[in-house]
């Protein structure tokens, strides 16, 4: 049997609800929108700890419903035109609810998890192409262009999570909730049961950590999660800020990691968000697993003036809180210099 393989993309302090319909929505959009059947049963995999959510996503499915999207975009711009004219009137909905904030109304909120499936299932016909290098250079201007002020993910993953806290529950178990559940909550026990973690596969849910889950189903391959990575002392990224720093490393993934930051720190970090810049400015220099030179904390660390290093892909992987590193950022090398005891 063919082995579906997946690769880590992301990693974000962000709810299974918003990104676990971004996969169900993809798989269903394709035969309703197009009207045929994809050769893939799975897109993307999300993980969910009580860190963050993991992203990986099976890169042969994606290529194959981007050439679905370049063959569309080829014929004619008028393609892309209704999908975006479609997408801002989804949004426009949506803005309402962001406006008048949290809600207990469960007739309400029903209405508003229609309108997210709406939206996840036209973002996916607009941000693929995005990133296709393919697609004809005038729709990805207009694709950048709507990107660039999208604020589909942010906006919802904080309307989600105060309408959680409004109907009382908890906010730092909101990641755990699947869409269906929504707005019909979990009782607390429910939720922290999962916080072991949480595989979701389109429609499915499994309690149990990632490495748990590939072995009972061989099938899946997701890659460098046995990577056995104790012996590696030198990372190597992309510079995004030259200069060096030496200093303990403190692994951020969320906000809540963020708030013991001490002035001197090395961030790691699977990615930064603005969240994080309080941290950023009293830290002595970042690194990232994902992004390059365009990407958040890369933008940061030119406007600091502080050393930089992205897209090391195992940074946080490596690297424990008190690891005493060196960045070196004019070579593109981080150094472990001294690691903590365990």
């Amino acid at each position: 049997m063919p082995k579906i393989h997946l690769t880590k993309e992301y990693e974000r302090d962000i709810s299974l609800i918003m990104e676990a319909m971004w996969a169900q929505k993809l798989a269903s959009f394709i035969p309703e929108r197009f009207g045929i059947e994809s050769p893939h049963e799975v897109f993307i995999v999300f993980y969910v700890t009580a860190e963050n959510l993991q992203i990986w996503e099976s890169a042969e499915a994606l290529s194959w419903f981007k050439d679905v999207l370049l063959e569309k975009n080829l014929n004619s711009s008028a393609f892309m035109d209704e999908i975006i004219s479609d997408y801002g009137k989804v949004i426009a909905e949506m803005e309402k609810y962001w406006e008048a904030g949290p809600s207990e109304d469960r007739a309400a909120l029903k209405k508003y998890m229609e309108l997210l499936g709406e939206a996840t299932a036209l973002f996916t016909a607009w941000y693929y192409p995005l990133i296709d290098g393919r697609t004809p250079r005038e729709i990805r201007e207009r694709l950048l262009e709507l990107r660039s002020a999208d604020e589909l993910f942010a906006r919802n993953d904080i309307f989600i999570k105060d309408c959680v806290a409004r109907m009382g529950g908890d906010r730092d178990l909101a990641n755990f909730i699947f869409p269906e559940e929504f707005p019909d909550l979990p009782d607390r026990k429910t939720l922290e049961a999962r916080t072991v973690g949480v595989v979701s596969v389109g429609y499915e849910n499994f309690i149990m950590t990632l490495e748990e889950f590939a072995s009972q189903n061989p099938e899946y391959f997701f890659e460098g999660l046995r990577d056995r990575l104790e012996e590696v002392q030198e990372l190597c990224g992309q510079t995004a800020f030259t200069g060096k720093a030496a200093g303990k490393v403190r692994i951020v993934k969320n906000q809540k990691q963020m708030i013991a930051v001490e002035k001197g720190d090395i961030i790691v970090s699977p990615m930064t968000t603005p969240d994080f810049l309080p941290a950023m400015k009293i830290a002595a220099a970042f690194v990232t697993d994902e992004g390059g030179i365009t990407c958040h904390a890369a933008i940061v660390s030119r406007e600091l003036k502080k050393p930089c290093i992205v897209g090391t892909k195992v940074a946080t992987k490596v690297l424990k809180d008190g690891d005493l590193v060196e960045v070196d950022a004019d070579q593109g090398v981080v150094n472990i210099l001294k690691r903590t005891k365990k």
